[in-house]
């Protein structure tokens, strides 16, 4: 697999201790997908970046995730923005329960679904979370 200008672009700046090497590792082994939902991040500089669009970092904007948060050889895995968000709000054993849940196997279905219809539409990834606390 070969990565687009975006994907290299992306991956060509240190994040952490992954180095441009490690990302585009990464990348290819991942096939530029989200670790956590399987779907197709966004690697535009311009989604990812809150203050220019004033808008928010894209749900769907790729983020480097470390596995075991803490732990320097936990390793690294790179997902959507907004799972690692979430995912960052939680104690690292609660997040492994909740992925092992039905609700969570919900809300990664629904997230390919959104996915696939208007992966552009901010808003309607926003409300999952929502959704979940109901």
């Amino acid at each position: 697999m070969e990565l687009n200008q975006q994907q290299e672009k992306w991956a060509s700046k240190r994040r952490y201790r992954a180095t441009p090497k490690v990302l585009r590792s990464l990348l290819i082994q991942q096939e530029c997908k989200c670790a956590l939902s399987g779907v197709e991040m966004i690697f535009d500089v311009s989604e990812g970046t809150p203050v220019k669009s004033g808008k928010g970092c894209h749900p769907l904007y790729a983020a480097l995730d470390h596995i075991d948060p803490g732990n320097p050889k936990g390793g690294f895995q790179i997902v959507c923005y907004a799972l690692n968000d979430l995912k960052g709000h939680l104690p690292l054993e609660c997040f492994i329960v909740l992925k092992e849940t039905d609700i969570w196997q919900s809300l990664m279905e629904q997230w390919r679904k959104q996915a696939a219809v208007n992966r552009a539409d901010r808003d309607a990834f926003k409300t999952f979370f929502g959704q979940m606390q109901n």
